[in-house]
């Protein structure tokens, strides 16, 4: 049948023709957000196979006891019903052409049309539009224009839908429907455990006179228009949405007034303005955004530079950096996916995006983990540690740990699989403090620095108290967890965790000597001497003869298995198919990086033939069955020099949501870690930018087709303009101050930039 996806240009994807089993895929990969609400890009028809969605950061609730808290899916706004001549207008009756819908990832706005002819003979011209406002975070604007051929009566019914669930779980009361000043719908409600209101706001502006009724259902609160249609003519029909929640600073608890009268009162501004209006408003808040970091690949085809700003654009879509009470979920706001809790994802693979490029952002997803430091420490305590234990899977700041206990079918016992992250997969302590102290070291925020240092020394209490003493080894050693890898459990020191906690043990012994007294009222003097006994302890992975660094003790005694039919699957995960989780653990396979992570955080620790022999040995075990993984081992090939199968891996990242063959693999929601790797791909590995413990490290190494690479990076306050071509490097303050010199590593030869620098290669 063809793909139904084109890519038009470098900003913008067209679904060129209506499939109902593809709706799920451009429902995530056109989802709208500006941080605070993002909605799938569901049609305002309602077809069974696609999934409503509209999601808010902050406003999780738990249907049951026997399940965990998720990100609830809002009353659907979205759903329209349109007849002519009493005929329902739905892409599977009556005569459709000319079908597209598209999305621009530079302003955020989609576009659908189409021309539809019913049984009575009329022909109809739809447009579609809609976007979610970046000026005004509460706004979702949708206007449909229709012009018919002949004289009709155009019917169209839109409102609030209540009866929306997360695959079954109603996480919102009934509430209270109210029809204000005969045009503005309101729903008030609030979530059913842990009682957060909302406030959901509506009003219709047609440019021609109708008939209107309004009608209240159980969960439904909706408005028909009647409109009596001349030949050749065109009806605008737009609808505003205000969506208010409990979580907002500005709500008062004692004071309902926020999202009953207030909310009311900024609809009536808001219909004031047209849809274009309001819709230019967004627009240019994303031209500020775009241009604060812009990012321009010069090439001969622009696929590279339309994954970079699809990666962009859902980035800040969902990021809801405007309170730190709240992060970002490993499928941002786009789905379902992963319930919106926040993984290790943030720190590792998106929090660096930030850090160069928007600080203030960054500071404020660190935050969230300075606010969730009790939480953590309330995790470690149950779990029989000390200090504070980061949740595998995170929500709202309170809520702790919050992974499932089951997980998909166990293809040999029948039964659901366990999923034993969070109780076993404990790195997340370590990149958390990685992620904040790399924050620090890119922007040179020497004063928030003081304030890691608590989340720090909780951080290594917990490993102090994590590690078991080896009398015969004379060492300490972290016995089972899960690693990176995630196909290997309950296994004894995995090396990308231990490393990760000796990170944490020496940061916080450093943090403690910069600021003596505000660390000595955080730890007792035994506690400390547990600090320095097991950060010189505490055994750390060495390469053994080959030059292998072991992921665990045991992995390289592992069987080994033909993989080639895994690597050859369009599908991840294939694998499970045939082996449950307790057979692969007896496997040398891999899930995603781990050691080669652990080497591409920590590339200075390490020669360049130890990370060859490591690459020769891990890369052809991994099976990217994770979307994390491309990007780490793209950028670790460009480490060793070897940029034709670095750019390989970048273009197949163009899969993982962007493909127009594997038309499902974003059906819960794109996937957030991938990201932020293309950006890390993109600056940190073709761009060959570094940080290093003298300054900047340039190392650019661009891929053929390619001509030119320019980006624009903030680093320790400084604004920079980095232009790469294949042979020259040009670097440009453009902050107009007076700064001392920055020393800079370009590849081997040491060079000093303040103003200007131009490199030959």
């Amino acid at each position: 049948m063809g793909s139904t996806i084109e890519y038009m240009d470098s900003h913008q994807v067209k679904e060129k023709q209506f499939r109902e089993d593809l709706l799920l895929k451009y429902e995530s990969i056109m989802a709208q957000g500006n941080g605070y609400l993002e909605v799938r890009n569901s049609l305002e028809e309602t077809y069974q196979s696609g999934s409503k969605g509209m999601f808010v950061a902050g406003v999780f609730n738990k249907y049951s006891e026997e399940e965990v808290t998720e990100l609830a899916n809002f009353p659907d706004v979205v759903s329209t019903m349109i007849k002519i001549d009493g005929e329902t207008v739905k892409l599977t009756n009556g005569t459709m052409k000319n079908y597209s819908r598209t999305m621009d990832y530079s302003n955020g706005q989609t576009i659908r049309q189409f021309e539809w002819t019913g049984s009575k003979g009329v022909v109809a011209k739809f447009s579609f539009k809609r976007f979610v406002s970046m000026a005004n975070k509460h706004l979702l604007a949708n206007q449909i224009s229709i012009e018919v051929d002949q004289m009709c009566v155009v019917e169209i019914t839109s409102g609030i839908d209540g009866r929306i669930t997360n695959s079954g779980s109603q996480h919102f009361e009934e509430g209270e429907k109210r029809f204000h000043q005969d045009k503005f719908l309101q729903l008030v409600t609030e979530t059913s455990d842990t009682k957060i209101p909302i406030s959901i706001n509506c009003t219709h502006v047609l440019t021609k006179e109708s008939k209107k009724n309004v009608f209240m259902k159980r969960r439904q609160l909706m408005e028909t228009h009647q409109v009596s249609m001349s030949a050749n003519t065109t009806l605008d029909f737009v609808k505003y949405t205000l969506v208010y929640t409990g979580r907002d600073k500005e709500y008062d608890a004692n004071e309902m007034g926020y999202l009953k009268s207030a909310s009311i009162e900024e609809l009536s501004t808001i219909e004031e303005k047209t849809y274009d209006e309001h819709f230019n408003e967004s627009k240019r808040a994303w031209e500020m955004l775009w241009n604060a970091a812009p990012i321009t690949i010069t090439a001969k085809e622009f696929q590279d530079q339309l994954l970079l700003n699809f990666a962009r654009y859902h980035i800040h879509a969902m990021s809801p950096i405007h309170d730190a009470r709240m992060n970002i979920g490993a499928k941002g706001m786009t789905g379902e996916g992963y319930k919106g809790h926040t993984f290790w994802d943030t720190e590792i693979f998106i929090l660096p995006y930030f850090s160069y490029n928007y600080p203030e952002s960054a500071k404020s997803l660190i935050h969230y983990r300075l606010k969730t430091l009790e939480a953590a420490e309330k995790n470690a305590k149950e779990n029989g540690y000390k200090g504070a234990q980061y949740p595998w899977e995170s929500a709202w700041i309170t809520d702790g740990e919050v992974t499932p206990k089951f997980g998909g079918i166990d293809v040999v016992s029948g039964k659901p699989t366990p999923v034993l992250t969070g109780e076993l997969e404990h790195h997340v302590t370590g990149d958390v403090v990685f992620g904040a102290h790399e924050y620090v070291s890119i922007t040179g925020d020497e004063s928030f620095k003081e304030e890691l240092v608590e989340m720090a020394i909780q951080c290594a209490k917990f490993w102090s108290t994590r590690v078991k003493w080896q009398e015969e080894k004379n060492r300490y050693e972290i016995h089972q967890v899960i690693g990176p890898d995630e196909y290997t459990e309950h296994v004894d020191n995995n090396a990308y965790t231990n490393y990760l906690a000796s990170y944490s043990l020496r940061l916080a012994l450093q943090l403690m000597e910069e600021f003596p007294d505000r660390a000595k009222k955080m730890i007792t003097s035994e506690e400390y001497d547990d600090l320095i006994a097991v950060n010189q302890a505490l055994y750390l992975p060495t390469p053994n003869e080959r030059g292998i660094i072991p992921q665990d003790d045991t992995f390289l005694s592992k069987k080994e298995i033909d993989l080639d039919k895994y690597h050859k699957a369009t599908q991840v995960l294939t694998i499970l198919n045939d082996y449950n989780m307790d057979q692969i653990n007896d496997l040398q396979v891999l899930k995603q990086a781990d050691v080669l992570l652990l080497l591409l955080l920590f590339p200075e620790s390490f020669s360049q033939e130890i990370k060859q022999a490591n690459w020769d040995y891990y890369y052809p075990r991994t099976l990217h069955d994770s979307s994390l993984s491309k990007s780490t081992h793209c950028n670790f090939a460009l480490l060793l020099n070897d940029v034709d199968t670095a750019y390989k891996l970048f273009q197949s990242i163009f899969d993982i949501d962007l493909s127009g063959e594997n038309m499902h693999s974003s059906d819960d929601g794109i996937h957030a870690a991938s990201l932020g790797g293309v950006w890390q791909n993109v600056v940190l590995g073709f761009g060959g930018l570094r940080i290093n413990k003298n300054g900047l490290s340039l190392a650019p190494k661009l891929p053929r087709n390619w001509d030119r690479l320019e980006y624009v990076i903030k680093f320790k306050k400084r604004k920079m303009t980095v232009t790469i071509t294949h042979d020259q490097v040009e670097i440009r303050e453009d902050s107009g101050e007076d700064h001392s010199e920055i020393e800079l590593l370009f590849f081997d030869r040491k060079e000093v930039f303040k103003d200007k620098l131009t490199l030959k290669y």
